[in-house]
């Protein structure tokens, strides 16, 4: 597994523990990380490019590609964000070495997997670790960067589903927010030096409503669409468990 799932972002560390979830019972599995690179130089069956965050253009260099090149069956389950500064020249070296690539949102197959039989739109998967709840508090909350300081997960999700309304600034937070707020609200996040959207909040808004909002105001949550979402995406990762388990076997 190679992913950044060793960083306190909310999102990498559910995704650590969704993609073990999934595995067949005898998967042996070693989890390697972008930054620093801790991937071993030993052979192994399947590589799994992703945990349901996002590839993006540093990412993707000759080391990645060597890795690549030397396992036999690859699977991609990941999105994009900071689009105008990935060349889909790049993404397409590894695309091209993928058996499959489960794309995050719809408009990541169709910026960069038409014409290409081995790309699907599984969803934002982390919304599994979020069941359906009811909010208890009548207040926002305002989620940045803290979210990084790694708090436990289980704390993290109970928190952000007791209030009623919930702004951030984090894409995976805003998702969690989802499944039980009545009102949220969301920022992009920029590329600090050059203010480059990412357009994640973007892709997720119009998979689940189709449809954008306006930053920085609270609008109602859809909970029907919520759940229905919710469903699709579950039966996209039965498709993904049966996947694993073929080329593991």
């Amino acid at each position: 597994m190679l992913s950044y799932a060793n960083v306190g972002n909310f999102g990498d560390r559910l995704g650590y523990h969704l993609i073990n979830s999934v595995l067949p019972p005898n998967a042996v599995v070693t989890h390697g990380f972008f930054k620093p690179w801790t991937v071993p130089d030993d052979d192994f069956d399947l590589l799994v490019l992703g945990i349901g965050n996002s590839l993006f253009s540093p990412l993707i260099n000759d080391r990645l590609l060597a890795l690549m090149d030397r396992i036999p069956r690859k699977i991609g389950i990941f999105g994009t964000q900071y689009r105008a500064a990935l060349p889909s020249q790049s993404l397409a070296l590894v695309l091209d070495r993928l058996d499959h690539w489960f794309a995050r949102y719809e408009e990541d197959v169709l910026l960069y997997g038409r014409g290409r039989n081995n790309v699907s739109h599984l969803g934002d998967w982390l919304i599994h670790a979020c069941p359906m709840a009811n909010n208890s508090l009548d207040k926002t909350l305002t989620i940045g960067k803290e979210i990084w300081n790694e708090y436990p997960l289980d704390r993290v999700i109970q928190t952000i589903q007791s209030y009623r309304r919930v702004h951030s600034t984090r894409l995976h937070p805003l998702l969690c927010a989802l499944t039980s707020a009545e009102k949220v609200a969301y920022r992009e996040q920029r590329e600090n030096t050059q203010k480059i959207v990412s357009d994640k909040f973007r892709s997720l808004l119009i998979d689940v409503f189709g449809r954008v909002f306006p930053e920085d105001q609270l609008w109602v949550v859809d909970r029907v669409a919520v759940m229905n979402y919710k469903a699709k995406v579950a039966a996209n990762v039965h498709q993904l468990e049966r996947r694993l388990e073929e080329a593991l076997r």
